[in-house]
Parts: C-alpha cells; structure tokens; sequence
C-alpha cells in the first residue's frame, strides 16, 4: 500500500508540477507573439510612413555616391537639378539617410584622377574641392591616401605636350611645375624631362 501511495503522491507532484509549466507557457507565447507582432506592425508602418518619392531619392542619391563616388555637395546639387525635380523636402531627407563614406568617396575620385588623366598630388586636390566639391578635409584624406607615382604621372603628361603640342624640353618643364597648368613638384618635372625620349 504504501508504494502505491508513494506512486500516487508522486503522480500528483508530476501532475501539478505540468499544469504549472502549461500555464506559464499559456502567459508567455501569446504575450511574445503579441510583441512580435507590434514590431513587425511598428516597422510597416514607419516604411508606409515614408513617401515614394523619399525613397525614390534616395535610390539615385546611393548611384551617385556608389557608383560615381560623388561628394555630398555634388549629391544635393544633382538631386536639385531641373532633371531630378525633387522637393526641397525630399532633398533633406534623401542627405539625412544616405549612408555615404565621403572620405572613401574622394579617394576613389582621386584615383580616377590620378589615372585617367594622370595628374599631380596638388592638381588633384584642387580637383577633387573646385569640380568634384569635397570638403578641405575629404580632398586631403584623399591625397594622402592615395598611392599614386606622380613620376610618371609627369611623364606621361610630359610626353603628350611633346607629341600633341612639339613643346621643347625646357617649355614642358615649365608648364609642369607651373601653379596655373599641372602644379607636379620640380623633382617630378626633372624625372619626366629626364625620361622624355626613352
């Protein structure tokens, strides 16, 4: 008998010790469910919140600064350009939310400088604040960052003004350290003078 009871004592235990678990588990699903819920509901309802147009935006803003590596400044001016005709309103919020390294963005356009028209550590600078509108501070990280052989930078723009334009030797020295024309340092100037004819 008294095993029996034991068992029975025991099935109780068991027993009361499952309804508790069910009721706990009863509580907590829905109120986690009901939480899921809200934020999902939360997140709807911001995204719907946002006009098309907003969205629109910033599509072309992410192109330009990915793919054209375009500065903020170059950014706003495009987005307010006649042919984008976006609303002041959608301006701002398109600059508020992209998410653009603009430091990254200047380096890339310095490198497209360097190569493509192969020119000098200052011209690209002025280059990147004067056409491209980088900050002081985004052109000089650019510079800085950029690994780039401005001998034969030199050269090779030395060797266009002797093959397009038949400058002298002592002309195309001028013209690449002048501040007014491709501003490369007189070392480079002498490398690229020096390398001419090879």
């Amino acid at each position: 008998m008294s095993k029996k009871r034991q068992r029975s004592k025991l099935n109780r235990k068991q027993l009361t010790f499952l309804v508790i678990i069910c009721l706990i588990l009863i509580i907590i699903i829905p109120v986690a469910f009901t939480n899921i819920k809200s934020e999902n509901t939360d997140q709807t309802t911001t995204e719907q919140k946002v006009p098309k147009q907003y969205h629109a935006a910033l599509t072309v803003a992410k192109n330009y600064s990915n793919v054209m590596h375009m500065s903020k400044r170059a950014i706003k001016e495009q987005l307010t350009a006649d042919t984008a005709k976006f609303s002041s309103e959608t301006i701002q919020y398109t600059l508020k939310h992209l998410k653009a390294n603009y430091n990254q963005n200047a380096l890339k356009k310095a490198e497209e400088y360097s190569t493509s028209q192969n020119m000098s550590k200052q011209a690209i600078y002025d280059q990147l604040i004067s056409k491209s509108k980088f900050t002081a501070q985004q052109a000089q990280y650019a510079v800085d960052n950029l690994k780039a052989d401005y001998n034969q930078n030199a050269l090779i723009t030395a060797k266009a003004y002797q093959r397009d334009l038949h400058f002298s030797p002592a002309t195309i020295r001028e013209v690449l350290i002048s501040n007014k024309n491709e501003k490369f340092t007189p070392e480079q100037a002498d490398y690229a003078i020096q390398h001419l004819n090879d």
